[in-house]
């Protein structure tokens, strides 16, 4: 039987990771510094047991479309109103800052050391150095509970806009190439010969037109064709189908974008916003992720086995580092007081945003394919993302104590104590009033006869309140009556935190399904320890091993039937009001069934 030739490489990479990652967690670094030192450790740099061939690189590639497609899925719109100020104003300013800086940085340092990096080149460096790790910074805030925090909303609204400025970028450096401009496009011709003009100007309006059109293009098609698409891939009960109707979505997207010259990671994030915030965009994600993770799991591996360190230019490497969080930091740190955050805020949220991320490693990559930086710049630029990755969580955990000895020094400047003090609500400038009243005070969980009527005395006495249920008809109706509601799973954090559980002060549960019922419940006392959980089962038989979850409140419906039917032919018959209370107290606490 045939064995394919890359399969050993593959299962020793997976083996390595896995050894490594664990050790790297149990000193508390981000698993991707793992999947990137084991790439380090094993590669060219290491032992040289693996090296970067054609079938890593082309696994690494499509985790790529396919992170860049998930973070398309993730495109919130109420995300970047709620923080658009930071989103809209800090992000562009950030990003334009950073990059003028450390590529101009770049620029003079290689005139002063003789080397060969032209404008191009340093432009190329100043993108790649501006943007940071979105995977880095939210696993490390979510570990730390910090992404509601107010310095975790800053970093949340820069790297929104981080996010949405890779794919432009990209675009850009296409256009930096040399190559591209010797060998300009079929459209650049065609356009030359209809109006003249120089070659880099005609080229340049060439690839805007057809980004232009193309994205259009899959918006509009992908708006038209999803709904009836997404009806049948969303609906079926089969896993098959979901992941490949996810993974057809995302590669023929991919695919057009190729074709019309540009990256298939384009194509997978148009593809991705095109149906973002809709139910099936959340199911589709949760079907993609598995694979997801698998694919771009390798693309860290193959970043690792990408470096070839240079013991003499180490030193150089790791110094550009430091400069490059020093340049990031201030520049963040900067913005966001201007933006009139508290000091202490900004602080935070510049050294957590100081570091490089992972999309870097695919605008140096675009750059050495289109020649616009050497390779030998490219192993430099290598070495110096990772160190700065490297670095970030010790960057993190010291993040409050340099704030808090920063932040006495703005008492000394009488134009900057109005921000000296931080505002425990958060000074993002927000509209804090309408964020207030979007979150839910209550979430019901279970659209039924219960949870409907519960809705509506909430609804009439003013209390917020969220519905989370799993028929999708069900919610499709309650949702043209105007309910919040979403659909999906009770078992699944994602979808609970959709629905409004990391903000609610209690959580009503009233749903048929046993151990969907125990299930969730130990998933919302996961995620909320301190939230009021009041349930409704359905049989007494359940009721223990939802206490035993977590719920702090039982309300079984077939014992609360027995006692209503008592209670009433007691009284029919005459029975006294204090005999008929006392057997119902007897009951209860003989039963134990309703605890707090």
């Amino acid at each position: 039987m045939h064995t394919l030739e890359f399969l050993d490489e593959l299962v020793l990479l997976c083996l390595a990771a896995l050894a490594i990652i664990t050790i790297f967690q149990r000193v508390k670094l981000p698993p991707i510094i793992g999947l990137i030192a084991t790439g380090l450790i094993i590669g060219p740099s290491g032992f040289g047991l693996v090296e970067q061939d054609a079938i890593i690189s082309a696994i690494s590639e499509l985790g790529i479309v396919m992170l860049l497609f998930t973070i398309g899925l993730e495109f919130s719109i109420d995300d970047m109103r709620k923080l658009k100020s930071i989103v809209f104003v800090g992000g562009p300013i950030q990003v334009l800052l950073s990059s003028a800086v450390i590529g101009t940085g770049a620029y003079v340092t290689s005139l002063w050391a003789g080397s060969n990096l032209d404008v191009n080149g340093a432009v190329l460096i100043g993108m790649s150095m501006a943007v940071s790790s979105t995977a880095i910074c939210t696993k490390l805030l979510a570990d730390r509970k910090e992404l509601h925090a107010p310095h975790g909303r800053a970093v949340l609204g820069i790297l929104i806009f981080q996010d949405i400025a890779v794919v432009p970028m990209m675009i850009v450096v296409t256009m930096l190439s040399a190559h591209a401009l010797t060998h300009p496009t079929i459209l650049t011709q065609w356009i030359m010969g209809m109006v003249g003009g120089s070659i880099e100007a005609i080229d340049a309006i060439a690839r805007i037109v057809v980004l232009v059109v193309v994205t259009g293009g899959l918006l509009v098609g992908m708006r038209l064709l999803m709904p009836r698409v997404m009806a049948y891939v969303t609906r079926t009960q089969h896993q098959e189908v979901l992941i490949l109707g996810a993974l057809g979505l995302c590669l023929s997207a991919a695919w057009i974008t190729s074709i019309a010259g540009l990256s298939m990671a384009l194509g997978a994030f148009i593809a991705g916003m095109a149906i973002a915030g809709s139910e099936e965009s959340h199911v589709l994600e949760k079907a993609l992720q598995p694979m997801r993770d698998a694919f771009t799991s390798v693309f860290f591996l193959s970043v690792g086995l990408l470096v070839k360190i240079n013991l003499v230019a180490l030193p150089t490497n790791v110094g550009s580092a430091i400069l490059v969080l020093l340049a990031n930091a201030v520049v963040v740190a900067v913005i966001l007081i201007a933006l009139r955050m508290p000091i202490r805020t900004a602080v935070m949220a510049a050294m957590i945003l100081a570091q490089v991320g992972e999309f870097s490693f695919l605008l140096i990559s675009l750059g050495l394919e289109y020649e616009v930086i050497a390779s030998t710049d490219f192993q430099n630029m290598l070495v110096a993302i990772i160190a700065t990755m490297m670095i970030t969580p010790t960057l993190v955990t010291l993040a409050p104590y340099v704030a808090e000895r920063i932040v006495p020094l703005a008492h000394a400047i009488p134009a900057l104590r109005r921000w000296s003090i931080d505002d425990e609500r958060g000074m993002i400038k927000l509209n804090v009033t309408a964020e207030d009243r979007a979150k839910p005070m209550v979430v019901i969980i279970g659209a039924g006869v219960l949870g409907t009527h519960v809705a509506d005395v909430f609804k009439q006495t003013g209390i917020p309140y969220g519905m989370l249920e799993l028929n999708r008809d069900t919610v499709a109706h309650l949702r043209e009556r105007g309910e919040p509601i979403v659909a999906g799973d009770i078992t699944d954090e994602t979808t609970l935190a959709r629905a409004g559980v990391r903000d609610a002060a209690v959580v009503i549960v009233a749903i048929n399904n046993t151990m969907a019922l125990v299930r969730g419940v130990e998933t919302i006392r996961r995620m909320r320890p301190d939230v009021q959980i009041i349930v409704r089962s359905r049989y007494l038989q359940d009721c223990g091993a939802v206490q035993e979850k977590g719920a702090d409140l039982v309300i079984v419906e077939e014992f609360e039937s027995s006692i209503s039917v008592f209670t009433h032919v007691l009284a029919f018959l005459g029975a006294a009001p204090d005999l008929i209370k006392q057997q119902e107290q007897r009951m209860r606490a003989e039963r134990g069934l309703i605890v707090g």
